[in-house]
């Protein structure tokens, strides 16, 4: 099963941390895995590339583990559209694993 945690401060997330294969299927033909990874592994792409924040991020495989922090200092416009962006991802995450509840689960702290 994979966790997704949404840490939040006041009324932003500025922390995601997904851990565990969702054990779906079989490496390489696991649906729900592949979901979940792009869904989050775009919002981290869009944080960096296209806000321009510097997030820090570390990926590990093997672990199936990726973890996302924001900066605590940023612009509000910045602001804005990283809450636009993980509020997208939570809302994706959320409705994905409504859908598949063995195997992902998500919790927002």
């Amino acid at each position: 099963m994979t966790q997704v945690v949404f840490h939040k401060r006041g009324e932003h997330f500025v922390r995601i941390e997904s851990k565990g294969h969702t054990g779906y299927a079989e490496s390489g033909a696991d649906i729900v895995c592949a979901g979940l990874s792009a869904l989050i592994q775009g919002a981290l792409l869009g944080l960096i590339r296209v806000v321009g924040v510097k997030a820090d991020h570390r990926i590990d495989e093997e672990k199936g583990a990726l973890m996302i922090v924001l900066p605590d200092k940023m612009s509000d416009a910045e602001r804005h559209d990283c809450n636009v962006i993980l509020n997208t991802l939570y809302e994706s995450v959320k409705d994905l694993a409504e859908g598949y509840s063995e195997y992902i689960k998500v919790e927002v702290k």
